[in-house]
């Protein structure tokens, strides 16, 4: 069957939408660095009341660079020789397109570190939660980008393995400096 007919062509382009909204570099950029600024704010804050300051704290600091990640980049394909006659507006634009990503990124580990701010979790299980999350992102990330490209599922998994071992660095990381 032809890849852009039946269900198996439906469902690669299920996985490039999903590929090309959550799959930018920015997007797996911003879980890396948002899973570090969690595992980071998150040493030795074990009461509810620190939870909320890992989500501020995790939260602000994803904003502060999404922002400077929108900037870098707008200035970038502003100042791009083949782009001389656009306007501001329309690299800024292509800057938020680009770059959406990085926030996006930060929606669903920040979930269990909300639900440990409203005491529904214990604080720890919230952080642990969250970067688990961050890894399983980042697996799922890297087994789609194969998968879109029509790689074998062993090369998917391979993929899939190394990129979600970005996350599991941070996770080590984060164990090692609170031991």
């Amino acid at each position: 069957m032809s890849p852009g007919g039946g269900s198996e062509g439906q469902q690669v382009r299920l996985h490039r939408a999903f590929w090309r909204h959550w799959g930018t570099p920015a997007a797996i950029y911003g879980t890396i660095v948002y899973a570090s600024v969690v595992a980071a704010a998150s040493i030795e804050n074990e009461d509810h009341e620190s939870a909320v300051q890992v989500l501020v704290f995790s939260v602000v600091s994803i904003v502060v660079f999404w922002l400077a990640h929108v900037y870098s980049t707008a200035l970038g394909f502003h100042g791009d020789a083949d782009r001389l006659g656009d306007r501001m507006r329309d690299s800024l634009r292509h800057a938020l397109r680009e770059s959406s990503g990085m926030l996006e990124a930060a929606i669903v580990p920040s979930v269990p570190l909300l639900l440990a701010a409203l005491h529904v979790l214990p604080v720890n299980l919230g952080v642990t939660l969250a970067l688990w999350l961050t890894v399983l992102m980042l697996a799922l990330l890297g087994y789609l980008v194969f998968l879109v490209r029509g790689r074998p599922v062993a090369v998917c998994l391979a993929g899939a393995v190394i990129t979600g071992l970005f996350g599991v660095v941070v996770i080590l990381l984060k164990t090692s400096l609170q031991h």
